[in-house]
């Protein structure tokens, strides 16, 4: 049995199915910058701010992250795929029972 389904319903499909299991294609994360916030829930398990300064930031001083001290009244500015890449490429050099 064969079944025919047009280019378009079935795109559309897709597209919910990349929704609803919360799926981003590694394209999309290009250029993107997320909140320091955001970093510590989405690439290290929910840790502290402070823990993610300490055991990552100033640790390793990596090149995802603009300002490394930016100072009260600014804000780090992380660029996420070169984040997520990062991270998991040095995941097992992290300190996680810091």
């Amino acid at each position: 049995m064969e079944i025919a389904v047009d280019n378009k319903s079935f795109n559309e499909a897709v597209i919910e199915a990349v929704k609803a299991l919360d799926l981003v294609p590694k394209s999309t994360l290009t250029g993107r910058t997320i909140s320091l916030d955001e970093f510590r829930k989405k690439y290290c398990g929910g840790k502290s701010k402070d823990w993610v300064k300490e055991q990552i930031f100033y640790t390793f001083k990596p090149d995802f992250v603009q300002n490394i001290h930016p100072g009260h009244g600014s804000r780090f500015i992380i660029f996420e795929r070169p984040a997520a890449e990062w991270m998991e490429k040095h995941r097992k050099e992290i300190e996680w029972d810091a």
